[in-house]
């Protein structure tokens, strides 16, 4: 059975330690109600490292579904909100160095995340809708998205929901 149409995707990362043993969650919320739940972890890795790698996991999911349906994505990270829809454009114009003359730390996953992104607004009937959401305010989404990230850093067991 094909999975219904993405509407919302949450992300989350999580770090114990920074670096340190880390994990990400991504919760996909679907059209006919149900969600699909993804997660993972890294045994020595940074905070930001997750956050990305929660969005990335989202987007595939959701480049491989072939989907022309707008989607909103939803982030408690301010280093993946305004790296993606702000500041990329200017580290790609100077070589990938950004304004203070360093290189981009996580280049490899900004250039992932970016070329999902490039590939969906092309193929979207609108290009992707990035929401800031404050993390542990209560949104269901998100507090999800960290459980699931928490699980992985410390490698205790979560059950995650699929479809």
């Amino acid at each position: 059975m094909a999975m219904p149409i993405i509407q919302q995707i949450y992300t989350d990362g999580a770090c114990s330690g920074n670096p340190g043993p880390g994990g990400w969650g991504t919760v996909l919320y679907l059209a006919d109600g149900r969600v699909h739940e993804m997660g993972g972890g890294e045994a020595r890795t940074t905070n930001n490292r997750m956050e990305m790698q929660a969005a990335i996991a989202g987007l595939t999911c959701l480049r491989d579904r072939h989907q022309t349906e707008p989607v909103t994505i939803y982030t408690d990270s301010e280093y993946v909100l305004k790296g993606i829809t702000q500041w990329i454009a200017g580290w790609k114009r100077r070589g990938w160095v950004n304004s203070a003359k360093k290189p981009v730390l996580n280049r490899e996953l900004w250039e992932i995340l970016d070329a999902l992104t490039t590939d969906l607004n092309q193929t979207l009937d609108r290009p992707l809708q990035w929401v800031y959401v404050r993390g542990h305010s209560g949104n269901a989404g998100n507090e999800r998205c960290d459980a699931i990230a928490r699980a992985f850093a410390t490698g205790q067991p979560i059950h995650l929901e699929t479809c």
